[in-house]
């Protein structure tokens, strides 16, 4: 079950995105993590970012734990945001957590698991940040320049997501990212040749230096070299 805890007193809550926020929430929120994780006898556990958290545990115990997480909340001055509250078996539905998306999924070895991997609208906001920069509006500007403010886009995408079961995912969105430099090259070029003849994604990434999302084997292998250095 995932929430946003409110104040009891007025009703916009905390301010989103207000620099003291996550302070508040770990104040007030402290004293839940260790109510769940520590003292509560079903075992559930608890996995909290600031104000928003969802709560794991066995089937069937989730109504319980949902009563008393109300009243713990109501005796500590907050409440459930109602509209982002919402209580599911994971095994039936899927829910989105801090840009995550989890869902139960049977392996190839004939075994369920929770499947982690960045949500659709996580990838699609991505994509429309790589839009932003490869446009007919940014035609005008260096390559060098472009190409840079797309690796540090991709980068800092990367090193949030790069948790889980990202690799296709990574692998999807790096041939998203290098059709649309391609493209945009193209044009800032005058479109000379057949499209996908020109700026080939070897040349992209060797000449230019263009970034790709690692898979997750490849992201250890980088820490471990970089922690080795």
């Amino acid at each position: 079950m995932g929430q946003r805890a409110r104040t009891r007193r007025g009703s916009g809550g905390w301010p989103q995105g207000g620099v003291i926020s996550p302070l508040l929430a770990n104040l007030y929120l402290n004293r839940l993590d260790r109510q769940v994780n520590e003292r509560c006898e079903q075992k559930p556990v608890l996995v909290r970012y600031a104000d928003d958290f969802v709560i794991l545990s066995r089937p069937g115990q989730g109504a319980g734990l949902l009563v008393r997480l109300k009243r713990w909340l109501e005796a500590h001055g907050l409440t459930l945001n109602g509209t982002k509250t919402r209580l599911l078996d994971v095994r039936e539905e899927g829910f989105k957590f801090l840009g995550y998306g989890v869902r139960w999924r049977r392996g190839k070895s004939g075994r369920n698991y929770p499947h982690v991997e960045p949500h659709p609208k996580s990838q699609q906001k991505l994509r429309d940040a790589l839009r932003e920069k490869l446009n007919h509006w940014t035609l005008w500007r260096p390559v060098e320049e472009v190409i840079a403010e797309v690796n540090r886009l991709l980068r800092g995408w990367g090193g949030y997501f790069h948790h889980g079961h990202s690799t296709r995912v990574f692998d999807g969105l790096n041939q998203y990212a290098a059709r649309r430099v391609q493209r945009w090259m193209w044009r800032k070029g005058g479109c000379p040749k057949a499209l996908w003849a020109t700026h080939p994604r070897e040349v992209l990434r060797e000449r230019h230096g263009l970034y790709r999302l690692p898979t997750w084997a490849a992201w250890k292998r980088a820490v471990a070299q970089k922690r080795s250095e």
